[in-house]
């Protein structure tokens, strides 16, 4: 009898991360009920909190970021010496079919004893500039699944590179939404601060809103602030007198999608890939902290296409804020451009992605079979 198939996905650390191997786990799942699946992740409560929604079994490694080496180089070298011998035993007790690499740090360890060991390794690369993981690991994959074909010429020669789009979740893949053009539209902006915050985007759009009169007039914000800030951006809204639903993370992404005509937000490759399913208009900030400025390169090409405008942080909040202000100011007001954005928005998805990846992972699994 042929024993059920094992599934590994290494990293996480952050949703941007997490979310396409969730969307890679659950269409698996539910094409081989009796297979395993087991991320290998960092100790973050997010990530816990995320797979435990889920009922997906994690490990936690004890890996630390690079960051890390100057600052606490006893730490760093003791901790991920711990994660490269737990992955190293991982790998031989577990025998996986296919480890799915998911990027950023915590998926080196996985990934690199997985190609050690000869098991057939998926890489998921969600950003224009691929990660320094990526880069290093890509020659070690049987295959680098990118959302942009731009990704392609930043990665070594001779690399196998499909241009599959960023997975998500099939509930937002299959979004059916349409804006319409009329007075009984919703007029509902959703500002998605990140699930662990982005403090300067929040301080900016309660910024602009507030250079903003009656072109804000019958709209509402449902801002999602990350915990740092919930109480002070309610207050902040009060005090301004703005109709506003502010929390700290929402887990109803699908329906909050949903109910927006458009929305502003940071420019993670993860929350791109379902802005452009639901086809909905993005004013993007990017984090102008971001390895490499990625986030910059990813809102460019989606500015380039019609489907978002790109602000980039200035010196100071208030002058940020009173750039954020035009572009709001514009799709506030301005229904037609709303729709024409929301076409472009869909013209940059890729709702197949999760398929075409999870196809490509069966293959693998089935040659490594043969």
């Amino acid at each position: 009898m042929t024993q059920p198939r094992k599934f590994i996905f290494a990293g996480g650390g952050t949703g941007g991360h997490l979310f396409p191997g969730v969307a890679v786990a659950l269409e698996l799942q539910r094409r081989e009920p009796n297979a395993r699946m087991l991320f290998v992740g960092s100790e973050r409560v997010l990530e816990q909190s995320i797979l435990a929604r889920h009922e997906f079994e994690h490990r936690s490694l004890p890996v630390v970021s690079l960051r890390e080496l100057t600052r606490h180089p006893w730490r760093f070298a003791i901790r991920n010496w711990t994660a490269w011998r737990a992955a190293r035993r991982l790998i031989r007790d577990e025998k996986p079919d296919v480890v799915v690499g998911l990027g950023g740090y915590a998926s080196a360890p996985v990934v690199w004893q997985a190609a050690r060991a000869k098991c057939p390794v998926v890489l998921l690369e969600q950003n224009v500039i691929p990660g320094r993981t990526t880069r290093w690991l890509s020659r070690s994959a049987s295959l680098v699944c990118t959302s942009f074909p731009e990704t392609s010429q930043r990665l070594p020669n001779g690399v196998k590179v499909e241009v599959t789009g960023n997975p998500v979740r099939r509930e937002i893949a299959k979004f059916n939404a349409s804006l319409q053009m009329t007075s009984t539209a919703p007029r509902e902006l959703l500002v998605l601060g990140g699930s662990q915050g982005a403090d300067s985007l929040n301080e900016a759009v309660v910024g602009s809103l507030r250079l903003l009169g009656e072109e804000r007039s019958g709209w509402r914000v449902v801002h999602q602030t990350g915990s740092r800030q919930v109480d002070a951006m309610r207050h902040e809204y009060a005090a301004s007198s703005i109709d506003a639903v502010v929390e700290p993370f929402f887990d109803d992404m699908p329906e909050r999608y949903r109910a927006a005509s458009f929305v502003i937000s940071r420019a993670g490759a993860t929350t791109l890939a379902e802005l452009a399913c639901c086809g909905l208009p993005m004013v993007l900030l990017p984090y102008p902290h971001a390895a490499d400025d990625h986030q910059t390169a990813n809102a460019r090409v989606y500015e380039a296409r019609g489907a978002a405008v790109c602000v980039e942080h200035l010196a100071s909040k208030d002058e940020t804020a009173a750039r954020l202000a035009e572009p709001l100011r514009s799709l506030l007001t301005d229904a037609a451009r709303r729709h024409a954005m929301s076409i472009a928005a869909r013209s940059c998805s890729r709702p197949d992605a999760t398929d075409i990846v999870v196809d490509r992972v069966l293959e693998l699994a089935r040659s490594l079979t043969r």
